[in-house]
């Protein structure tokens, strides 16, 4: 792992994801003998993506990859907690893997629900709970009046700077950071364009 190939899976995904976006899509080996070679040599995944498990945000789909390429872990609203992280540590320990994204997206169901109910004064429980400190927080920074859409849009770009912080907070990704051989990155996808920018 070093910085070279971090340069390099977030250029396989950037690329892919401009294939996407412009409806030039790969052929893709989906055959026998692909499923039989990655299950004889095992995966050797370019990236660990971390997104929402909205059903329009498929990472094998909007970056347009294989099989065995990428490393998904998905969950409503993309949080990152202390499962997550571990899964995060294990895929890069196991597969020596350069590259993490933290994938937002706009228009999230689970950060416009959170936002809605505490606009109405409801509690917030279960996983929602998690974006109740987020929208405080963007609330006591000057923003009360802006609209629900924009809080939400705000929300969701403060959860993925959080979700970075919190792998961070992994003394063995942050070493891995600091020596170079990994780069944790920020994104946010757009539904109506199926672009993704890197922030």
């Amino acid at each position: 792992m070093d910085k070279v190939y971090s340069c390099l899976s977030e250029k396989a995904l950037i690329e892919g994801n401009e294939r996407f976006s412009n409806g030039k899509l790969l052929n893709k080996d989906l055959s026998a003998q692909k499923r039989k070679e990655l299950l004889e040599n095992t995966q050797k995944p370019m990236a660990v993506v971390i997104t929402c498990s909205d059903s329009r945000v498929s990472p094998e789909i909007i970056f347009d990859v294989g099989l065995g390429d990428i490393f998904v872990i998905r969950n409503a609203g993309n949080i990152v907690d202390d499962t997550v992280v571990e899964n995060v540590e294990f895929a890069i320990e196991k597969f020596e893997i350069p590259y993490v994204l933290v994938l937002a997206h706009e228009n999230c169901g689970a950060a416009g629900n959170a936002v809605e109910k505490v606009m109405k004064l409801e509690k917030l429980t279960g996983f929602s709970a998690h974006f109740e400190p987020i929208i405080k927080n963007i609330y006591t920074r000057g923003n009360k009046d802006i609209s629900q859409s924009e809080l939400a849009a705000k929300v969701e770009e403060e959860n993925v700077k959080q979700a970075v912080d919190t792998l961070l907070q992994s003394e063995m990704l942050s070493s891995l950071v600091k020596e170079g051989k990994l780069t944790i990155a920020k994104g946010k996808y757009y539904l109506g364009t199926g672009k993704v920018k890197v922030i």
